[in-house]
């Protein structure tokens, strides 16, 4: 008896000393009081009555699962009605207990361990044995230092001293719990805020947390600050797992911003990642080997421009694109005609003509007066030998010649009126060929007027393949009715 109340006294004594709780972290102390019932096997004939039971116990975490943990207790009863004859047990045990972290304010434990019984029956019979026990428990935390804590046990003793029997009890405990602070308190995240105190219990290591624990992401991409690397992403922009922008095409410019995702690699971009195109041909920068074309310019696949009639007026910002090559033009790439004779400068030979002089297709005045087109009975003319390229409007090189010649003698009976008329064959689609048979007249007109021939006395139409004059069964009939044919107009 002196000894329990020496044990129980020194418990009593260390549980009153200041604790800085942690709640089983590697490195702290545990210690209690406690109370319980043991259900008592009997023990040979004598069967002890069921009693309460006290005790105390101190624990050290290892870890922040495991403990070991030494305890004392005493039971005390009587095996008459009459009280006479006194049944004592006491035990000193040393358990280890596996704790569970799960669960707030509840911790569950397992516990097994051994320990030294001495059992006493009045003056009759006294042992001292080596027991085992094993069982479980739960602790219920007021506050990070200070639990209730319950415990249930199965506790075997081989009894000697003339019995020779084991002895199968079982025992319940209620008791209080102190943690006395020897690590760091629970931080399961790692984050710096006390698992007791962290509202959000399971962010993420390395990211920065505000006092209830839980992170902050300043930019707003879904990666806390503390672990993003490009803290200052802009909103909206996707990023990677390490909170820096994700940039497809490697422009330098974000995808959520980049307005040309799929620029080439190497390509010099703009703030919209789009390809920098300094004289706006549609040929970046990297790939233009004209960097300085005009604006309004055609330009090839190299951004070079393309000038078709070679008069050094690039295509796009000439307005007389079929200028002939030689011929002498302003800005706006269009033919100049000094003395008015309908033969451009550069390639007239005779650039002082006087005016109205009839001249021949070099630009020089000719001798007589050029033949008339038409007489009294000759209403109209097929113009031989003007044709024009495959399924278009532009006239061949050779054509020249002839309207050449028209065009001399139309400015030398200025009075003639006349309509250009084109026709076509009957091969292709009827609306195809009438267009077309149109296009090709205008083209005749617009020579004929760049040679010095008034426009308002032409007129042009076409008529398709409407007014054949041969049979359009036969190659030679197709070939007749593809014509231009001059009409004397009243």
């Amino acid at each position: 008896m002196q000894k329990s109340i020496v044990v129980i006294a020194a418990l009593t004594l260390l549980l009153v000393s200041p604790a800085i709780a942690a709640g089983g972290q590697r490195g702290d102390w545990e210690l209690g009081p406690y109370v319980g019932y043991a259900w008592l096997d009997s023990y040979g004939k004598v069967a002890p009555d069921n009693h309460l039971l006290y005790g105390g116990r101190i624990g050290y975490f290892v870890t922040s699962r495991w403990s070991l943990e030494a305890s004392y207790q005493l039971f005390k009863t009587h095996l008459d009605a009459a009280n006479t004859v006194d049944f004592k047990a006491d035990a000193l045990r040393l358990n280890a207990l596996y704790n569970f972290r799960e669960g707030k304010p509840l911790r569950f434990h397992l516990t097994a361990g051994v320990g030294q019984e001495t059992t006493k029956i009045s003056s009759i019979f006294e042992s001292t044995d080596t027991s085992w026990n094993g069982g479980a428990g739960v602790r219920y935390f007021f506050t990070p230092s200070f639990a209730l804590r319950g415990d249930a046990r199965y506790v075997s003793t081989r009894v000697g001293a003339g019995l020779n029997q084991t002895q199968g009890n079982v025992e319940a405990t209620l008791g209080l719990t102190w943690a006395l602070g020897g690590g760091p308190a629970p931080d399961d995240d790692h984050d710096g805020v006390p698992d007791h105190r962290d509202a959000c219990p399971h962010t993420p290591r390395g990211a920065s947390v505000d006092g209830r624990g839980c992170p902050a992401d300043a930019d707003g991409d879904g990666v806390f600050n503390g672990i993003d690397a490009c803290s200052d992403t802009p909103k909206g922009t996707p990023v990677d797992v390490k909170g820096c922008p994700i940039d497809s095409d490697g422009d330098g410019v974000p995808d959520g911003a980049d307005k040309c995702p799929n620029t080439p690699p190497g390509t010099k971009v703009d703030a919209k990642g789009c390809p920098i195109d300094a004289d706006g041909d549609g040929v970046p920068n990297e790939a233009d080997a004209c960097p300085d074309t005009p604006r309004g310019t055609r330009v090839d696949a190299r951004g070079c421009p393309l000038d078709g009639d070679g008069d050094g007026v690039f295509d796009g910002n000439d307005d007389c694109p079929n200028t002939p090559k030689g011929a002498t033009v302003d800005a706006r790439g269009c033919p100049k005609d000094g003395d008015g004779d309908g033969v451009f400068d550069g390639i007239d030979r005779c650039p002082g003509t006087p005016a109205g002089s009839p001249v021949d297709s070099t630009g020089c005045p000719r001798a007589v007066k050029a033949a008339p087109l038409f007489t009294e009975t000759k209403k109209s003319l097929v113009l031989e030998g003007v044709n024009f390229k495959t399924n278009s409007a532009v006239l061949t090189i050779e054509s020249s010649a002839v309207l050449d010649g028209v065009a001399a003698s139309l400015k030398d009976w200025a009075e003639v009126r006349v309509e250009v008329g084109g026709h076509t064959d009957s091969t292709g689609n009827d609306a195809y060929n009438l267009t077309l048979s149109k296009r090709r007249a205008q083209s005749v007109v617009d020579y004929l007027a760049s040679k010095g021939v008034d426009k308002s006395r032409m007129t042009s139409k076409g008529y398709g393949k409407a007014d054949p004059i041969a049979d359009n069964k036969t190659d030679a009939g197709r070939a007749k009715n593809r014509r231009v044919e001059l009409k004397k107009a009243d």
